[in-house]
């Protein structure tokens, strides 16, 4: 048995006795809702076959069956951190929010929310057009930053206080410095893009990526809020691809939206993809110096869309790869194909399984 083998069924073995019952995060999905007695005996069913043999469809079977790819993934994570953060993450997504308790879950983080929730509450607010959400206008100088703008609590937790695309390591930190041409592939409603456009400064740039309407719409109010930040920020109303002008179709809403070759629906809303090359040659960039990508999913795609341009400037990457459980493992060994010395750290950012980033950095860089 390999070190990462052991390390993985150590974590299991620790995790299978408890049953962590404030491990459910309301603001995501709601209130919890007890399993039913059907379903409590359709799952004790399936553990009992899974654990002499029978069953190998459970996510501690699927789990195993990747083990070849995950150490491969293990073994290439610089820090420590990252080690441990794996393990836990795949743990979790094995066992479930009864079973693992990932570390972002203590008080700190619980009283911090309450606390932005207490200010939200009394604030001017949108509608987000998703899962019943509320984005209240927060003004988040006592946070430190000068900005001012519609967006959930945990958006502000999540995007701006522990900072979702910041990585600290022992010997470096991997973030948005001044003067830095940035690619901000999801920008949603506008909070990633200001986010980086005060790290980056005046003398930098960041071009945010968004294609849904009402997204567009809460990202133009909050660009309206902060004149000066938004300055450098430059909105690209097109869906990133590997290659541009290839027509994909809408699917989903809000945060979840994405894009797919083929449509569920025949009236879903037909959308011409851009590249980042393309983005970059159109636009006569100097330089791309970190690119940031939370996309639903396509984030492969872009990244191919990118292929050039992370040759030419091998930037700092923030790739989100927690939509496709094989994103875990694919998207680094793409990156590791090209041959750039690119290094690999991983974070997680929620008591959940969503808003984990794959941090990459040429081993040559600051």
């Amino acid at each position: 048995m390999t070190h990462f083998s052991a390390a993985l069924q150590q974590t299991l073995d620790a995790c299978k006795s408890n049953d962590f019952t404030d491990n459910w995060d309301y603001r995501r999905f709601g209130p919890q809702s007890p399993p039913r007695l059907r379903q409590r005996l359709k799952e004790a069913a399936k553990s009992a076959l899974a654990a002499v043999g029978v069953y190998r469809n459970d996510p501690v079977s699927r789990l195993m069956a990747s083990t070849a790819n995950l150490e491969w993934l293990y073994e290439r994570l610089v820090d420590d951190e990252s080690k441990e953060m794996l393990l836990k993450l795949l743990a979790y997504r094995a066992l479930g929010h009864r079973r693992v308790k990932l570390p972002l879950n203590n008080p700190a983080y619980w009283n911090k929310l309450a606390e932005l929730d207490k200010r939200a509450a009394g604030a001017e607010s949108l509608d987000a057009g998703f899962n019943d959400w509320k984005l209240g206008k927060l003004n988040l100088a006592a946070e430190g930053y000068p900005i001012e703008l519609f967006i959930r609590p945990s958006g502000v937790f999540t995007q701006l206080l522990i900072q979702q695309y910041r990585c600290e390591l022992p010997d470096r930190v991997i973030e948005v410095m001044p003067g830095d041409i940035v690619i901000d592939a999801g920008g949603c409603y506008g909070d990633t893009a200001l986010y980086f456009s005060h790290k980056a400064g005046r003398d930098g740039a960041v071009y945010s990526f968004e294609f849904m309407p009402d997204n567009i719409d809460v990202f133009m109010k909050n660009m309206a809020l902060n004149t000066e930040l938004a300055r450098s920020i430059h909105l690209v109303d097109r869906p990133l691809w590997s290659s541009s002008g290839v027509k994909l179709f809408i699917e989903g809403v809000g945060p979840a939206a994405h894009v797919t070759p083929t449509p569920n629906l025949p009236s879903a809303k037909e959308v011409s993809t851009l590249s980042i090359d393309d983005l970059a040659q159109q636009k006569e960039l100097p330089r791309i110096d970190f690119i940031k990508m939370d996309i639903e999913g396509a984030e492969l795609e872009a990244l191919k869309g990118a292929e050039e341009s992370i040759k030419r400037y091998r930037p700092k990457l923030a790739i989100s790869v927690y939509h496709n459980f094989h994103d875990f493992w694919v998207i680094p060994q793409w990156i590791e194909s090209l041959g750039l010395g690119y290094r690999f750290s991983l974070r997680h950012f929620t008591i959940h399984a969503e808003e984990t980033v794959l941090f990459a950095v040429a081993d040559d860089l600051p």
